[in-house]
């Protein structure tokens, strides 16, 4: 079989994600900006031409996909298992504002997910959820695969098909909004191809002639 490719997108920006607030499973819109970004890697995407596209209920992620795949909302599957993590306590707070109520944060930062949030999910059932996506990406008969997720789940997804810690993606790797990430599926493992591309051409070169950077795997 050929190697199964699947691409990785972030959605796009949130006013949420400007005040580095956790967003966790609070459905916030994108923004004006959000938006621009989901227009302009749409051209790169559709260059690449997926033949199926999974994402998140999470509004933030479902708009990304329809815009960023061209596909009308009907034709995108919508899995709970890619929703974000539920932060509990934390949603909805920046973290400059914990960083200011004590010691809780500082020691969560360092071991990410090791360190308990009041009515969060556990490391335990993020990886549940993400081994459930992998697992379903094994079974897709589709050989090119559009997965439009968020940040925290996109980095559990890595975590559990690359096998590495989750506190490891979290700490080290930086997912900026609407960035593309590569796995490829041999049918034996999974491999990392790239990570957080991002390179999207400025706006004034977003013409019809212009070149559109090409996906390449």
């Amino acid at each position: 079989m050929k190697n199964k490719k699947i691409l990785l997108l972030r959605h796009g920006e949130t006013n949420w994600n400007i005040q580095q607030r956790f967003q966790g499973s609070h459905d916030i819109p994108l923004n004006e900006n959000g938006e621009e970004q989901a227009r302009a890697v749409a051209s790169r995407i559709s260059a690449w031409c997926p033949e199926i596209v999974w994402a998140s209920p999470l509004q933030r992620a479902l708009r990304t996909a329809v815009i960023a795949s061209g596909c009308p909302l009907e034709g995108i599957y919508v899995l709970p298992e890619l929703r974000e993590i539920n932060f509990g306590a934390w949603e909805g707070r920046a973290v400059s504002e914990l960083k200011a109520e004590g010691d809780l944060f500082a020691r969560w930062a360092q071991m990410p997910f090791k360190v308990p949030v009041p009515n969060a999910e556990t490391e335990d059932q993020i990886l549940e959820r993400a081994s459930q996506v992998l697992e379903l990406l094994r079974r897709c008969e589709a050989e090119k695969i559009l997965v439009v997720s968020h940040g925290g789940t996109l980095r559990a997804l890595l975590a559990a098909a690359l096998q590495i810690p989750f506190q490891s993606t979290w700490k080290y790797f930086r997912l900026s909004n609407c960035s593309l990430t590569g796995l490829e599926y041999s049918g034996e493992k999974f491999v990392l191809a790239f990570y957080n591309d991002h390179l999207i051409l400025p706006k004034a070169d977003c013409s019809e002639s212009a070149a559109v950077l090409p996906i390449v795997f």
